[in-house]
């Protein structure tokens, strides 16, 4: 009987967990593109408004599994764009090879500063195109070449989709990544006798920057590799939430508490450390793959 108890907030913040990541698979499968402008940002407000009333209504059952379900939904129909997006890019690339397009990185006329280049702004290269059949015809993503290479692949191989089988393998790549990563973290919870509830802070600090600085490479610096550099991190991070997430669950288990209230928010906590690992591993898994 006690070992019945001691599994029940066990039980109870996996079946909240599975329940999440269905409902976002679903409405991930629902929505592949923002329509509008008006979307985007109801999508977003919509996560973070619910991410509150999570955290808010945590201990109030069953009113909780609602708005954890209905920012599950949220949280899927922006992640849909999103994988859509990277895939896209992904494509993209793939598209450029089979056109004997070819890239490298040139020298800009003025080096930037020590702070620009660790922000990503202007860095000290730029990356260019040619054709292999003409190595000195230089061309850049604001060039009517590049347009027309754009255009033809959003008409013709977009709507065939012939590298989509490739860009399933990556997904499934970054799949086995991220469920390796939660094994993992749940061996070493299980079996390293430490208590890592030490991470909590500096996690949330380096969380706290990666965000500032994912958010100004988005909007301002748009520098590639920088973005890139991020996903490693963001890697690194969410894969050490996901030892102190398990650890919090054990310790509360432990203590006795199998309260829905514990679990919605332990599983909340889960749901994305695997949600960003999973996006991560997919940004970097497709910018290998070229």
């Amino acid at each position: 009987m006690h070992d019945m108890e001691s599994n029940l907030l066990m039980s109870r913040t996996f079946l909240i967990l599975g329940g999440m990541l269905f409902i976002t698979s679903i409405t991930a499968r629902l929505n592949k593109a923002y329509e509008t402008t008006t979307e985007l940002f109801i999508t977003i407000g919509g996560s973070f408004l619910f991410l509150f009333c999570v955290m808010f209504f945590a201990d109030s059952y069953p009113i909780n599994l609602i708005v954890v379900a209905i920012f599950s939904a949220f949280f899927g129909w922006s992640l849909g764009p999103t994988i859509a997006y990277i895939g896209k890019s992904f494509k993209f690339r793939k598209y450029l090879k089979s056109k004997l397009v070819l890239s490298k990185k040139i020298k800009r006329d003025h080096s930037p500063t020590f702070w620009k280049k660790f922000m990503g702004a202007n860095e000290e290269k730029r990356t260019v195109y040619y054709y292999k059949s003409e190595p000195t015809n230089f061309f850049d993503i604001n060039s009517n070449e590049f347009k027309e290479l754009k255009d033809e692949f959003d008409k013709n191989v977009l709507r065939h989709d012939k590298y989509n089988q490739e860009w399933q393998n990556v997904v499934f790549q970054a799949m086995v990544g991220t469920t390796l990563a939660v094994i993992m973290a749940g061996i070493i919870v299980a079996f390293v006798p430490t208590d890592f509830s030490f991470l909590g802070v500096f996690l949330l600090l380096a969380l706290f920057t990666l965000i500032v600085c994912e958010f100004l490479n988005a909007f301002f610096f748009k520098s590639e590799r920088t973005r890139i550099i991020y996903s490693y991190c963001g890697v690194v991070i969410f894969s050490l939430y996901l030892i102190y997430d398990f650890n919090y669950l054990e310790k509360a288990i432990a203590a006795g508490d199998d309260s829905w209230g514990t679990a919605v928010k332990v599983a909340v906590n889960l749901y994305l450390d695997i949600i960003n690992l999973f996006i991560d591993l997919l940004e970097i898994l497709a910018a290998s793959s070229d």
